[in-house]
């Protein structure tokens, strides 16, 4: 009860249920401090998500087999190379001056990018709800262009966000809303730190891990985690750590210590006085303390019964990986990866952290940078821009690089052909092989179909074309003119 105590940080009072239907609490006017009830029923699913919804994050830090899969994924969603590209033609901005790019840097005066998308997953995937605040000034109207006006953003303790309904007695939850979340959410509200104000709903984004909840039992409109279903995995490795803790630190009740003194009746019992004199015998001399013996010598014939199990017999470790695998599986990662005390390897490990990447670590990243570019409202305005990440630089992922280059190889020559063609520009051939776009005022025949450029801007082409060909051409003929040439024989020295 204590351990529960001290992981909840909540103080229980159990009752039965006659207890609490007895049991009434007088009403004063002063405010009176109430613990938590809970019946002994609630009591054996010792994670019930009614008392464990706000206390996930605990869990996260203090249960390695909750923390590992949840680190997993968000820290290699974290250590993505985001960048902003083009709406038009897929190219990457690399100007540093860029506003998005920025923020990419520092979103904010404590963390920089990494630690931000970190927090965000952590929060998301432990409590099953994730909150971005745009820190923006009261002069600004809700259609702003954040990604421009606002270059600090939060990530709030999901734990502690209240989303206040509106006052309407009747929320047009299911209807049509002209204006759309404003009807239903009147703000949300950040219950730490002292800090009660009402943030407008524009200045956040909610990103959900699952099924909203309406009926408010998890919180109105927000997710459950994914972490209550497997309360009784984590109820399991709770129990074990504290009875493993139990067994090192007190031993248990180790056994008795019986009598094997017989007469012709049987086996005699020792006295009262015998038995104090026993004990005073063995703790006076046995023991590891200075003056004593590892040993103990006794007047009486004495046998022993063991009443515990060893840690060997309990097989924690056995229950402990179950439950790992269990909580692993709920976020999508497969048993061969979960750490295990025999340092077991697998040969498909690769594999399997090739396969969490594809179906796990990239569309969450993914699906993330979609509704970031959304709330930071990236794709209005004049320039459209959006928000991508890569994993090229992923050691699971290098195995398909070889391909990737045929692949690059194909793509450019299919460009090839279709700028001939008159088909695509330079910048969109720039943009399918991963390359920025140039800008009109640099190069303006960058732009432009091949019969849209003047005589003068064809012949530049040309030139450029042309002096490549001639190059690999002249390569060509130089590795045929060695092949061509024999070395010389000694006989033809000789001659």
């Amino acid at each position: 009860m204590d351990l529960i105590q001290k992981l909840f940080g909540v103080s229980f009072d159990i009752k039965s249920g006659d207890e609490q239907a007895a049991t009434a609490t007088p009403v004063t006017n002063a405010p009176v401090a109430k613990a938590n009830v809970i019946t002994e029923e609630e009591l054996n699913g010792i994670l019930h998500p009614k008392y464990a919804s706000n206390n996930f994050l605990e869990l996260f830090r203090s249960v390695p087999e909750v923390f590992w899969p949840i680190d997993f994924i968000a820290s290699r969603i974290a250590g993505a190379n985001f960048v902003v590209k083009r709406s038009t033609d897929d190219s990457v901005v690399w100007r540093f001056s860029h506003p998005v790019n920025g923020i990419l840097n520092n979103p904010n005066c404590l963390m920089g990018w990494y630690e931000f998308i970190y927090n965000h997953f952590v929060y998301k995937l432990t409590t099953g709800n994730a909150f971005v605040r745009a820190a923006m000034g009261d002069h600004l109207t809700p259609d702003a262009l954040k990604w421009k006006y606002c270059d600090t953003y939060w990530n709030l303790p999901s734990d502690k966000v209240v989303i206040v309904r509106t006052q309407s007695n009747t929320i047009p939850l299911f209807g049509c809303t002209p204006d759309g979340l404003d009807e239903l959410i009147a703000g949300y509200k950040l219950n730490y730190g002292g800090n009660n104000d009402l943030i407008p709903s524009w200045q956040i984004w909610h990103d959900r891990d699952g099924l909203p909840s309406y009926s408010g039992v998890h919180g109105f409109l927000k997710s459950m985690s994914r972490l209550a279903p497997l309360r009784k995995p984590i109820g399991n490795l709770i129990a074990v750590y504290e009875a493993r803790n139990i067994i090192y630190k007190k031993r248990g009740g180790v056994g008795y210590i019986i009598s094997n003194v017989q007469d012709k009746t049987g086996t005699v019992a020792l006295t009262k006085d015998e038995k104090k004199e026993l004990v005073k015998e063995l703790t006076d001399t046995y023991g590891l303390g200075e003056g004593q013996y590892p040993f103990g010598v006794s007047s009486f014939p004495l046998g022993f019964v063991r009443t515990n199990l060893s840690i060997t017999e309990l097989q924690p470790f056995d229950e402990t990986l179950a439950d790992a695998i269990a909580i692993a599986g709920a976020f999508g990662i497969p048993s061969v990866l979960v750490p295990r005390k025999d340092q077991s390897t697998f040969s498909n490990q690769a594999t399997a952290e090739k396969a969490v990447y594809s179906s796990v670590v990239i569309p969450l990243a993914k699906r993330f940078c979609k509704d970031f570019t959304t709330f930071l409202c990236m794709e209005q305005g004049g320039t459209k821009y959006y928000l991508d990440c890569d994993f090229s630089d992923v050691d699971c992922l290098q195995e398909g690089l070889k391909e990737a280059e045929e692949v690059k190889k194909l793509i450019n020559s299919r460009c090839s052909e279709q700028f001939n063609k008159g088909l695509i520009t330079l910048n969109d051939w720039r943009a399918q092989i991963g390359e920025a776009m140039i800008e009109e005022t640099e190069l303006p025949l960058a732009s432009k179909l091949k019969w849209q450029m003047t005589d003068a801007e064809l012949m530049e082409i040309n030139r450029v074309f042309n002096s490549t060909i001639l190059s690999n051409t002249n390569n060509n003929n130089q590795q045929e003119d060695g092949k061509d040439q024999q070395p010389a024989k000694d006989d033809d020295v000789q001659k």
